[in-house]
């Protein structure tokens, strides 16, 4: 049984030194990949679906409506606004102007259907399509796929590519799994991330996607370690850059190795996780340190995480989501420390909201760099309970207390 053994695991080690052999390290064709459901390597490449409050003059020549509710809607597919009409019956109907002729009476009627996979909790979605778009370019006339999605009462909306680029590349002695996504629908695979974004759900560029632990998974987060991630001009694989060219066709990947021109990040703490989205190279720095080397070009950070230990020798641990303050937009020159100054001492302003009999009062727990923090700061591991707090009026007299509460 063991030389049976032995010689399957080393006729399996020849096949695979034979396969590495035949690629060109870092390069690969990309073959065309469908998508039916919504799946993680499409999430950063949907763009959102823009309802118009009434119909304009671009909704002309309606399809025949019996139920009376019309719904608008722009579809930004490259350049273009694309006229979207929504009918809803009981069954809703979606009707778009795919050929661009001004004219939604002669278009395919979309039925809506339940999307299995529900996406970002437990709310369901619904789908149309695929949907064919046809649009006009300098080098001839294209066809676009696309899903439209939507919950079932239309108040959050998306429109996906329906499909996307799919390889293995060679680099060193290990073969990657990669994708490429069309993330502003025009056909070509060359838009690269311009931080800082608006939306972080939607960065409005192409996507580029790596199996870094080669599971066979294309994982995807945006605040931790992503394998999935908004197109930039190099992919960063272990401790080297990869320099990311791409047809523009989609058809083949080209990676070719080499040194970036680095810069400093100083962000005077230590032990602090960060994520940061580039058009140079995505980073995710599980453990940073003072005086970080990383390539020049422009940064936004997703998510900050610090740790500061107390004379007790408690540990304390703060969160920043998406409001990074003076880190959503910086650039790293070459060369150049650029440094800034985060987490505490903490700064705490107090907020108040009132709708009719009703006030709300919160607060916000910002850092130095006005880069705003969860309320629910730990202690050794444990979130420490939720603050108290007392209103006097305008002589000193205490009015209320409490507890602020989680939620």
């Amino acid at each position: 049984m063991r030389k049976v053994i032995l010689v399957i695991s080393l006729a399996s080690a020849v096949v695979i030194l034979s396969t590495c052999s035949k690629r060109q390290e870092g390069r690969c064709r990309l073959k065309y990949q469908a998508v039916d459901t919504l799946e993680s390597t499409i999430y950063l490449a949907c763009q959102n679906l823009v309802k118009i409050p009434k119909k304009t003059a671009q909704f002309k020549d309606l399809p025949k409506n019996k139920s009376g509710r019309f719904s608008y809607f722009l579809a930004k597919i490259a350049d273009r606004d694309i006229p979207v009409v929504v009918d809803r019956t009981k069954k809703v109907r979606l009707f778009m102007d795919t050929n661009g002729d001004g004219y939604l009476s002669d278009e395919k009627r979309y039925i809506s259907k339940a999307v299995k996979k529900r996406l970002f909790g437990s709310v369901e979605h619904y789908k149309f399509g695929p949907i064919l778009v046809k649009f006009d370019r300098p080098d001839g006339k294209y066809t676009r796929r696309i899903y439209i999605i939507t919950r079932n009462n239309l108040d959050y909306r998306y429109i996906c590519p329906a499909d996307y680029r799919k390889g293995k590349v060679l680099l060193g002695q290990n073969i990657y799994d990669v994708a490429v996504v069309d993330g502003d629908f025009d056909g070509k695979y060359d838009k690269i991330l311009s931080p800082p974004v608006k939306n972080f759900l939607r960065p409005g560029c192409d996507s580029f996607a790596i199996d870094l632990n080669r599971d066979g998974k294309l994982d995807f987060n945006y605040y931790f370690h992503s394998e999935i991630m908004p197109l930039a001009k190099m992919v960063k694989v272990g401790n080297s850059y990869y320099r990311i060219n791409i047809d523009e066709s989609g058809n083949s990947l080209e990676l070719d190795k080499i040194q970036p021109e680095f810069g400093i990040l100083d962000l005077g703490i230590a032990d602090v996780t960060i994520k940061l989205w580039s058009n140079a190279a995505e980073q995710y720095i599980s453990s940073f340190k003072n005086n970080e080397l990383i390539p020049a070009g422009k940064y936004q950070a997703l998510f900050i995480e610090g740790s500061k230990i107390d004379s007790e020798r408690n540990t304390w641990t703060f969160t920043c989501l998406r409001d990074t303050g003076t880190l959503r937009d910086f650039e790293i020159i070459k060369n150049v420390t650029t440094s800034f100054k985060i987490g505490p001492p903490f700064q705490i302003k107090t907020t108040a909201r009132q709708n009719r009999n009703t006030v709300s009062i919160g607060f916000n727990l910002l850092g130095q760099g006005q880069e705003e923090y969860r309320h629910d700061v730990k202690r050794n591991g444990r979130r420490v309970s939720a603050p108290i707090f007392r209103i006097f009026d305008e002589v000193g007299k205490l009015l209320e207390s409490g507890r602020f509460e989680y939620g």
